[in-house]
């Protein structure tokens, strides 16, 4: 086995640091997918014996479309997302921005993954008909923050009997 030497294992540093300032700078330079839509339906999947913190959620986006001389809102497929804190708090940052935003457009960031069954196709190839983008980062484009009416209420009526209550 060859040893290597100081300038070898300086030149893979180097290399190293350039693939880790590629994958935590421009995600486009990383091979990430961008996706940007309306983010919903954030739930925490976390595995109960206290794992890692993981969330789903979907994006939504729509279009206005001309049909027969009106102008439509045309709904458009959702987009699957899943996200993991794995030495990133990446879901974290999604559960937060769900739980203190009424609505948020994000620009996400990752990698395709499989959702769903793999089947194979008639020449035998593995497919899978769903998909699911494997976020790496966010960025909140506009959104709104939770307001008052969408706060907790305080109770409306006093839990005490009044002396017109009958108890059972």
């Amino acid at each position: 086995m060859a040893t290597a030497t100081k300038a070898d294992l300086e030149a893979r540093i180097s290399e190293l640091e350039t693939q880790l300032a590629a994958s935590s700078g421009d995600p486009k330079a990383a091979g990430m997918v961008r996706l940007v839509g309306m983010l919903k339906a954030v739930k925490d999947i976390s595995r109960p014996d206290g794992g890692k913190l993981t969330v789903s959620a979907i994006l939504t986006n729509s279009t206005r479309d001309n049909r027969g001389g009106k102008e439509v809102n045309v709904d458009l497929p959702i987009d699957s997302i899943i996200a993991t804190d794995n030495g990133v708090p990446i879901a974290s940052e999604i559960l937060s921005i769900a739980n203190n935003t009424e609505w948020a457009r994000v620009a996400i960031s990752g990698y395709w993954t499989v959702y769903g069954e793999i089947t194979r196709n008639d020449r035998g190839y593995p497919v899978a008909y769903r998909r699911q983008l494997r976020a790496q980062r966010i960025e909140v484009l506009n959104s709104a923050p939770v307001g008052p009416e969408f706060a907790q209420p305080e109770a409306p009526f006093s839990a005490e009997p009044t002396g017109e209550e009958v108890p059972f």
